[in-house]
């Protein structure tokens, strides 16, 4: 047995053990099975191995197995207060609605959390980690992410295929994975690092990758670069030294609204004597931050820059356009 698959048997033992703590009333092969994403043949040979080495005292009870009443299974408890619990659910939370593939690391990360935590928050992670398991299975992108991961970790050199999703051309890249970034757009990741054919630092969407093999050969990071330092202007994933400010001007409605959270970037809040407030943002690049201004409709107005206002205010003509038809007429605004 490889080293990797050692690991991955001890992790997953591990998982069921948490899982038969949580649910002690039972729990059924198929669905010990599809949290840990193995076959229901390997599940109940798991099951059985942990129960004959006293690992988990369980019996088989018609297609259920239970644990045995006043059996005891030893876990690693992390002692949290409310407050801390309250903090890492929420992360748990945010975790598995941005996992939109089933991806057992996930499941299992929300499986450990739930078993340090208070029963009455933890039930919760555990229905996350349910949720996540029931996602559609994406072999090609986990195989990918796992890749890019231990390369990562091990700061090893990494040949991957890249394909645009435009042309659908595919090209290789030698590459060096400096950081690995989610993104609020699309439920998406990115891999940021050293394309040595580009000689620039540059950023892959995950899931336009369709190869990732993980070399001998290692890398040095960039004395000068800081993932958090390049991403410090940025909207989503786009960073850089390029910063371009944006002034928006927001309706006497909308205030409260935007005055309730600490929006990425801004450098001044001005409020008018009409109610009305003018946000000043550093951003790095304008098309990330396109799609939260038209989030607001007619309730933001671009002031700065003229083409970013043009661009928008043809949007919203084009869109008025479209909606001004009936629905379903197949015509189509004037824009182009």
């Amino acid at each position: 047995m490889l080293i990797a698959d050692a690991i991955h048997k001890t992790d997953r033992l591990e998982q069921i053990k948490i899982l038969f703590r949580r649910r002690p009333e039972g729990v059924g092969t198929a669905e010990i099975a599809g949290l840990l994403g193995v076959s229901q043949r390997t599940a109940r040979r798991y099951v059985k191995e942990l129960s004959e080495h006293g690992r988990l005292p369980v019996y088989r009870e018609g297609r259920l197995w239970r644990l045995v009443e006043g059996g005891h299974i030893d876990l690693l408890r992390v002692q949290l207060n409310l407050d801390e619990a309250l903090s890492l659910y929420l992360a748990a939370r945010m975790l598995s609605a941005y996992s939109d593939k089933h991806n057992p690391h996930v499941v299992a990360s929300l499986l450990k959390l739930a078993a340090t935590l208070p029963d009455t928050i933890g039930e919760h992670v555990e229905k996350a980690a349910v949720a996540v398991s029931q996602r559609r299975l994406a072999p090609a992108y986990l195989k990918v992410l796992e890749g890019l991961t231990r390369a990562w970790a091990g700061r090893r050199q990494v040949q991957l295929v890249y394909r645009d999703p435009i042309s659908g051309e595919r090209s290789e890249r030698l590459f060096d994975p400096f950081f690995i970034e989610p993104s609020f757009v699309g439920y998406s990741c990115y891999v940021f690092g050293f394309d040595h054919f580009r000689e620039a630092i540059r950023s892959f969407k995950i899931e336009r990758l369709e190869e990732v093999e993980v070399l001998d050969s290692r890398f040095e990071p960039l004395a000068d670069f800081d993932p958090y330092d390049y991403l410090r202007h940025s909207w989503g994933i786009r960073g850089g030294d390029e910063v371009v400010e944006v002034r928006l001007r927001f309706s006497k409605r909308a205030v409260y609204r935007v005055n309730e959270s600490d929006w990425p970037g801004v450098v001044a809040n001005e409020e008018d004597r009409e109610g009305r407030c003018t946000l000043t943002f550093r951003v790095n690049h304008i098309l990330e931050i396109k799609s939260w201004i038209r989030a607001w409709g007619p309730e933001c107005e671009v002031l700065a820059p003229e083409d970013l206002r043009r661009e928008i205010g043809e949007e919203m003509e084009a869109a008025a356009e479209l909606y001004s038809n009936p629905p379903g007429d197949g015509r189509e605004s004037g824009r182009t």
